[in-house]
Formats: C-alpha cells, sequence, structure tokens
C-alpha cells in the first residue's frame, strides 16, 4: 500500500491571490480577462504575471519564462494557488526548471488538467496534492454545480488519504514513464482520460503501463471521459477500413488486472463534466461528488 501522506496546500480564505499562468499553450488578452473576472467573481484575488500573454511558437513564451513563472509563484507569498489559463502541450517541457524547494517550503494549489497532468506529477512526486480541474479557459463551459464544486474544494477541509488518487491524461503520463516525473501508483486510485486519440493509440499506452507494472502497483482504476476518439476506417480519413475492434472497455479489461477495482463514468476529462478531484486524496473528500463511489 502506498502509505505516503501528501501535503495538502493551505486552503484558499476570501481574498486570497490566484496566479494565472500559461505553462503550455499561449493566451490570449480575452482570456485571460475572462479568467480574471472568475476569480474575483468568487471572492479572490486574480494575480497577472508580467509576460503572461508571451507567445512562442504555440507555447505562452519560451520555456524558461513559462518556468519563471511558476517559480515566481511558488516564491510568492501573496499567491495561494497556480491556475493554468490552457492546456495543450508544454507543461512536461519545464519540469526540470521547477524551484521544487520553494514550492516545497511553502506549497501552493497547481490547478488545471489534461496536458497540466505533468505538473500534477510533478507535484505528487514533492509529496504535495493538487486540483485536476477545468483550466480558466475552459471553466466558462462547466455547469454552475461544477463550478460551485471547483471552489469549494479550495476551501474545504481534506483529510489524508492511504489510498490517494493519481494520474490524469492518459498521453502525459504515458509521455512521463521511465522519468522522475511519473507519479507514485503504489497503492492509489489510478486516474485516467484523454482526448482526440486513435484507438490503437489507447491500447498502446495501456499496454505501455502494464508492462512497466503501473496496474500491478495501483490499487484501482478511475476511468474518465475519453473523448472524439478516432480508428483506422475511412469515416476517420483513412484509405481504407482497418478498424481496432476493441472498444475502450475491451482494452481496459485486456491489460487491467482482473481483481482490482474499477469505477466507470467518472466525470473528469474533456466532456461536457470536468470535476474537480484533489490528486493526492482519497475519493471521500468532505462530501465532494466523489462520496458516491
Amino acid at each position: 500500500m502506498n502509505h505516503q501522506t501528501y501535503r495538502i496546500p493551505a486552503l484558499l480564505e476570501p481574498g486570497a491571490g490566484i496566479l494565472l499562468a500559461a505553462p503550455a499553450r499561449f493566451v490570449t488578452e480575452s482570456q485571460v480577462e475572462e479568467a480574471v473576472a472568475f476569480i474575483r467573481t468568487a471572492g479572490f484575488k486574480p494575480i497577472v504575471p508580467e509576460g503572461l500573454l508571451k507567445r512562442a511558437g504555440q507555447f505562452g513564451g519560451d520555456d524558461a519564462h513559462r518556468a519563471a513563472t511558476l517559480n515566481a509563484g511558488f516564491r510568492n507569498d501573496e499567491v495561494r494557488a497556480i491556475w493554468a489559463m490552457r492546456g495543450g502541450y508544454g507543461c512536461g517541457r519545464i519540469l526540470p526548471l521547477l524551484d521544487a524547494p520553494a514550492f516545497q517550503l511553502d506549497p501552493k494549489w497547481l490547478i488545471g488538467f489534461s496536458d497540466v497532468t505533468a505538473l500534477h506529477s510533478w507535484a505528487q512526486g514533492q509529496g504535495v496534492a493538487s486540483l485536476h480541474a477545468p483550466v480558466a479557459n475552459t471553466f466558462a463551459g462547466s455547469p454552475e454545480s461544477s463550478k460551485e464544486r471547483f471552489w469549494k474544494a479550495l476551501m474545504s477541509e481534506i483529510p489524508a488519504a492511504r489510498e490517494p488518487v493519481v494520474g490524469g491524461n492518459l498521453s502525459v503520463l504515458y509521455s512521463l514513464l521511465g522519468t522522475p516525473y511519473f507519479p507514485d501508483c503504489t497503492g492509489a486510485w489510478l486516474v485516467l482520460e484523454d482526448l482526440d486519440e486513435y484507438l490503437y493509440h489507447i491500447d498502446r499506452m495501456l499496454l505501455a503501463m502494464r508492462l512497466a507494472g503501473v496496474f500491478d502497483k495501483a490499487h484501482g482504476l478511475l476511468m474518465g471521459d475519453f473523448s472524439d476518439l478516432h480508428d483506422n476506417t475511412i469515416a476517420d480519413g483513412q484509405g481504407i477500413d482497418n478498424p481496432f475492434g476493441q472498444s475502450i472497455a475491451e482494452m481496459v479489461q485486456t491489460h487491467w488486472p482482473q481483481e482490482k477495482p474499477i469505477h466507470w463514468g467518472v466525470p473528469v476529462g474533456h466532456g461536457d463534466q470536468n470535476e474537480s478531484l484533489v490528486l493526492g486524496a482519497g475519493l471521500n473528500q468532505g462530501g465532494h461528488w466523489v462520496d458516491r463511489f
């Protein structure tokens, strides 16, 4: 069993500072203005760092700039949470540049999902919990009840857990296999979700996780939303029909140990409902949606 107890960052109090960051894709001025409004409406203080609108190709500035924004947030006592504006791709590139001692000295909430899975995994490597939740750019599309639970997750007491939740986006986790940044799955609930992948890609990633021993170490599996998937078919733009022939459920049943529990339909990921889930805490998180498991 995983006996590690993850530190829970200080709960947000009214007026607490929330830093907006672009650790992956670039953001626009209108996106920042919308995120600032969300934070103010919730009763917190938005902190917009210098250079948030920078762009280097598809990234929100070069790797050094994006890492520097997070590191400045780690060192700023006023910042109590760091909310990623967007996912996409890029968080993994900055992991070696992050200031772990500063983060451990005063842990801040890291908030986001999808590519932000890399930051979550890094945080768990530091022994700190984080919030798998909408990025600022997708928050507007969340149901009102989910928005309320988002803020509640940052303000409610969360008990320590012997079976913590870890994971996130399957593709990002796959990219971290064999690196120091892959989360410790021993005795943990592993949550998985993904978007815009071919079915055989999903199977290949699940196979890699199984062969790497990840599934043997984990306690249980939480299957989130797998959205907009493709197959090797004419309908998906291929020249001939050569379908993979297995559904997501069949792939999981092939690779996941039969004796271990699975929860299907967990409302996290790129679907219509992306609930907030504290990574590093257990399934019972102070009366949140996970209680129905």
